[in-house]
């Protein structure tokens, strides 16, 4: 016996296969593939725009919410990872995976600097990179030098996977931050929110939305 679909049938079913739990308005627990469904699917976007140094930002309102700190045990303070607070440059925005708790958080933190010194090693892997992790990426036509690496102490991790490039006069920093605590350290064991995967994953999906801008006069 044949099966008919009617047209209607149809776009009900592509909905369908195309929503996750995140467009239901709670975290997706799964670890999916490497992109965001809900970066993938066109959902409602917010912007962060800096006129003064150049950069914005497309980002799904259903998938990260903006926040003012740079969370983690790690956190130097700086507009970089790697750098404290004395280093010259600005932090200027930080987007946290919704669902993040104290297990498992995933943050995207930009920063930008026109400090000679800054802009002189801007491409530089810092000391934390790990050497064979060195590589290249295209952020709207510009290339970053790309690199990975982390820290681990006292039952807390960072990884991050970090974005440079030197572009009219601005270093510009992005750093794809996953970062906790481990579970099996309460009582009862917590589990983490999302998986190390699709957490960068989703963090990798928001770099579409990067946009190197014309820099207030």
């Amino acid at each position: 016996m044949r099966v008919l679909i009617t047209s209607s049938l149809l776009a009900a079913l592509v909905t369908l296969a195309g929503c996750d739990s995140s467009s239901l308005g709670g975290p997706s627990l799964g670890d999916g593939g490497a992109r965001s469904t809900a970066v993938a699917s066109g959902a409602p976007q917010a912007r962060y725009e800096n006129r003064d140094y150049g950069i914005a930002l497309d980002y799904p309102k259903e998938r990260v919410r903006r926040v003012e700190d740079r969370g983690g045990y790690f956190n130097e303070g700086g507009w970089r990872a790697g750098v404290g607070p004395e280093a010259p440059g600005a932090a200027l925005l930080v987007l946290r995976l919704k669902g993040s708790d104290r297990i498992r958080a995933g943050e995207l933190h930009v920063g930008a600097s026109r400090d000679p010194a800054a802009l002189a090693g801007c491409t530089e892997p810092d000391a934390w990179a790990r050497p064979k992790s060195v590589g290249q990426a295209s952020l709207d036509g510009v290339t970053f030098t790309t690199f990975q690496g982390g820290d681990a102490a006292m039952n807390h991790y960072r990884k991050v996977h970090a974005y440079r490039a030197a572009h009219r006069g601005v270093c510009y920093a992005i750093d794809l931050v996953v970062q906790g605590t481990n579970g099996e350290v309460y009582d009862p064991p917590r589990e983490a929110p999302f998986s190390e995967t699709r957490a960068f994953g989703d963090l990798q999906a928001l770099l579409d939305g990067v946009r190197l801008i014309e820099r207030a006069p």
